[in-house]
C-alpha cells in the first residue's frame, strides 16, 4: 500500500512533466483533520511562481477528486529554496560551478567539505577548494547545500 507522499508523487508526475519540472520532495505534516502538504518542485532552468501556482491548482483538483486526503488540508507548492539541501543528482548538475557545503561519512568518520562543485557523475561529485579536488561518492553524502554568494 502506498503512503500519502508516495501517492502524491504519482499524481505529480504527469503534472510536473507539463512544465519540464520534477518533484524534489513531498512533505505531509499535521493532524489527521488538518494537514499541511508541502510540495517542492524545480526545473533545470529554475521554476517560476506562475508554474508553481499552476502545479498547485492541478494537484489540488486531483487530490479533491480522489479523496486521498480526508478532512481539511493546506497545499503549498514552491521551489526548494537555496537553504534547502540538495536531494537529487539533477539538482547537483544544475548547480555545477557554484559553491557548496557537503557533509559526508567515510569509514565511519564524519567530514565536511566546502568548495566549488566542479563535476557530477552517476556515482560522485567533485569539489575543488584552493586548487585541491576532492571526489565524494553520493553513497557517502548525508547533506549538501549550495552556499549563496552575495
Amino acid at each position: 500500500m502506498s503512503t500519502i507522499p508516495e501517492k502524491i508523487r504519482e499524481f505529480l508526475q504527469p503534472i510536473t512533466q507539463q512544465f519540464d519540472a520534477y518533484t524534489v520532495d513531498v512533505v505531509v505534516r499535521g493532524e489527521h483533520t488538518s494537514k499541511v502538504i508541502e510540495i517542492y518542485v524545480d526545473t533545470d532552468r529554475g521554476i517560476t511562481l506562475d508554474e508553481c501556482s499552476q502545479i498547485s491548482r492541478s494537484l489540488s483538483e486531483k487530490l479533491d477528486e480522489t479523496d486521498l486526503i480526508t478532512g481539511r488540508y493546506r497545499l503549498e507548492v514552491s521551489s526548494p529554496g537555496v537553504e534547502s539541501p540538495l536531494k537529487l543528482k539533477r539538482q547537483y548538475l544544475k548547480n555545477v560551478g557554484r559553491m557548496c557545503k557537503v557533509k559526508y561519512v567515510v569509514n565511519g568518520k564524519k567530514l565536511i567539505q566546502e568548495g566549488r562543485l566542479e563535476d557530477v557523475t552517476e556515482e560522485k561529485i567533485t569539489i575543488s577548494n584552493s586548487g585541491k579536488r576532492n571526489e565524494i561518492l553520493f553513497a557517502d553524502i548525508n547533506e549538501s547545500y549550495i552556499i549563496p554568494q552575495i
